[in-house]
């Protein structure tokens, strides 16, 4: 399911956007897919995980980055440790990685929410997108170099270098145009 929301957002629902864009309004195409890439590939991607990252941080720390939980422990709902009564019970390494991803999700939702709006705003929408495109190219570049990766992580590295590539092609295109 994770992987194909992604290529939703990142592939199928920008070119679809851009193009009828094209179709109805006209216009320069680097700059139309740019903004509809910042739209959908950063905008709504990095909103829908910031929300999933403070909802549910064990999915990103474990699904998606591979994170290996305490085999010692019986794992109750969530993946966190549990008492004989049923009762939730997190470890340090619990709790630290919990706070780092619901961070983690509040950096997404806030480069997620400025790429979204920018990208409804006469001549902000490359701008308002590049950091959170920046974001996913250094993280794709990160994801890159890690060994073993889930097909989950695969598609998330792939997906973040295309938006950087395509958002920072929007950018140039902008540029060199005069904005």
């Amino acid at each position: 399911m994770y992987a194909l929301l992604v290529i939703l957002q990142t592939v199928v629902l920008p070119l679809v956007f851009g193009g009828v864009h094209l179709g109805v309004a006209g216009g320069n195409p680097a700059l139309v897919f740019g903004i509809w890439f910042a739209f959908w590939g950063v905008g709504s991607r990095l909103i829908v995980a910031g929300i999933s990252q403070l909802m549910n941080p064990r999915r990103t720390s474990q699904t998606i980055l591979g994170a290996a939980q305490d085999e010692s422990d019986e794992r109750g709902p969530g993946g966190a440790a549990t008492t004989p009564t049923g009762a939730v019970v997190l470890t340090e390494v619990d709790t630290a990685t919990v706070q780092v991803v619901q961070e983690l999700g509040l950096a997404n939702l806030s480069l997620g929410a400025v790429a979204l709006v920018s990208s409804l705003v006469p001549g902000w929408g490359l701008v308002g997108a590049l950091p959170g495109a920046i974001y996913l190219g250094l993280a794709g570049i990160r994801h890159l170099v890690k060994r073993g990766k889930s097909t989950n992580e695969l598609v998330a590295t792939w997906t973040d270098l295309l938006v950087f590539v395509l958002v920072v092609g929007g950018v140039v295109a902008a540029a060199l145009r005069g904005w």
